[in-house]
């Protein structure tokens, strides 16, 4: 038998109570950040029936992390003088696959290291440990539900180390408040049989032959439930889930003992504004493309959807939601036509806004532009183009500042040549000049008496150096200081 390490942490401060037998149900259907779970809050509707066999009920829908740890303290309280316990937990879970979590309403999209809005499924069934062979955890969710979160956790229930004793059924959550109101409140109902004759709902932990919690009356022979012959239409009906299905079974079964629930759950599809929402939404077949201009729009408006991608995931759920409080709607999640088109105006809107701005940006920063032209580039001179360029290398002028600086260079290169050939270097002397440079450093290339590029660019080295008019070109204070350097060696 698994020992129970957890239920000091919760029972640890707790005064026993009077409760013999103690039941809590708990259902979440809607999500701050998550997509909403159709039916889960069914489970509390068995809470009646549990009082009516002996239970003390806690019940809680849609509740925050914060109630429910309140109700699981109060559970694990009772759970020190109960003789049989009872937990109906439908909702989202999330597992690590060794692990499980029920996550709570204001629960954040879940990381293995953020699951404070969430309640430890293994807790719960170390606490229903305390009545072994009377205790029953029932878990409603998602059977079809695959989707990841990260590398470590993915939606759904994991590997369920169940504890000795305790019995743990799960199904879709609008098909596990029969266990409860079916046959853990039924005298002399079986669990055991009643998972057994319905094909939807499965069972781990303890499995005896027969489990009954409400047992007969004294000297009264337990009776096995009866399964009623309607059931097999009801599954049908609850599994197609549509105002149709359950219109169909209340014509052909108005005598059933399921009509009162199918007439519930119909009314609950025409009349809740959520699933409305979502039918309509549905209706308008928006294809991926709608979507991400959606998500563009909404973007653009500063409604984070987290992405555009053509799916509306949480992100776009949520950015869906804040845009309609912001603008007087109902607060569905779920879009209009209307709605869609009043997005894409204010979309509009905010883009020509955007562009003007960005208009007068361009103005203001032209202005600028001109302005500093005029103190530089516009008093043609060489200095003044190069400080032009600095400021502004793309500027409106920069084209003009560089031709015209390009222009002063070719000028001053035609007198730097003229005033080269005024010196009459013969061949002898030109060799004389590179072999200079060469020894000096200054790498003139080959050493063959003609000036080609690279003994251009050396003479410019050797007169920057020298604090020399830099042009490439050889003028008398450049010549006569290489000869001075040449024949005093």
């Amino acid at each position: 038998m698994r020992k129970l390490p957890l239920i000091a942490a919760l029972t640890g401060l707790a005064v026993p109570t009077l409760a013999d037998d103690a039941a809590l149900l708990m259902g979440v259907a809607r999500y701050d950040d998550l997509r909403r779970v159709s039916e889960a809050t069914e489970v509390l509707n068995a809470a009646q029936e549990l009082r009516d066999a002996g239970y003390a009920v806690s019940t809680l829908s849609n509740g925050s992390a914060r109630d429910m740890k309140r109700l699981l303290e109060q559970l694990a309280n009772d759970a020190l003088t109960a003789d049989r316990l009872v937990v109906g937990l439908s909702g989202r879970f999330v597992t690590d696959e060794n692990r499980t979590w029920f996550l709570a309403e204001d629960a954040n999209t879940p990381t293995p290291f953020g699951l404070d809005d969430a309640i430890s499924v293994d807790t719960v069934m170390e606490v229903l440990a305390r009545t072994p062979g009377q205790a029953v955890l029932v878990l409603g969710y998602d059977q079809d539900g695959f989707s990841s979160f990260g590398s470590y956790l993915r939606e759904g229930v994991g590997r369920l180390d169940v504890p000795q004793g305790v019995t743990v059924v799960y199904g879709e959550p609008g098909r596990i408040e029969g266990v409860l109101s079916e046959a853990v409140t039924v005298t002399g109902g079986d669990v055991v049989e009643y998972v057994r004759n319905n094909r939807r709902l499965n069972m781990v932990g303890y499995q005896p032959q027969s489990l009954v919690l409400q047992a007969a009356d004294v000297g009264t022979a337990p009776r096995l439930p009866t399964i009623d012959p309607t059931l097999r239409a009801w599954n049908d009906a609850q599994e197609a889930n549509s105002a149709d299905s359950y219109r169909d079974f209340i014509f052909d079964n108005p005598g059933s003992p399921f009509a009162g629930e199918a007439r519930r759950r119909l009314d609950q599809i025409e009349n809740d504004p959520i699933r409305l929402a979502e039918i309509a939404e549905d209706g308008l077949n928006l294809t991926r493309n709608e979507r991400r201009a959606i998500q563009r729009n909404l973007t653009l408006l500063e409604f984070s959807t987290r992405g555009v991608d053509g799916i509306f995931g949480p992100g776009s759920r949520g950015a869906i939601r804040n845009w309609q409080q912001d603008n007087g709607f109902a607060q569905t999640s779920y879009l209009t036509t209307e709605q869609i088109n009043r997005i894409d105006a204010q979309a509009s809107r905010r883009a020509a806004e955007i562009e003007a701005e960005e208009e007068r940006a361009r103005e203001e920063a032209l202005a600028l532009d001109r302005d500093y032209w005029e103190e530089t580039g516009a008093r043609g001179t060489p200095a003044g183009y190069r400080a032009y360029l600095e400021r502004y290398p793309e500027g409106i002028f920069a084209g003009e500042a560089r031709n015209k600086l390009a222009a002063a260079q070719e000028t001053n290169n035609d007198a730097a040549r003229d005033r080269e050939q005024a010196l009459n270097i013969n061949p002898v002397l030109r060799r004389l000049i590179e072999n200079r440079l060469q020894q000096l450093g200054f790498n003139p290339g080959r050493v063959d008496g003609r000036f080609d590029n690279d003994t251009r660019r050396a003479i410019g080295r050797y007169q920057r150096q020298g604090n020399l008019t830099a042009t490439g070109y050889l003028d008398q204070p450049t010549l006569a200081r290489l000869l001075a350097d040449t024949f005093g060696r």
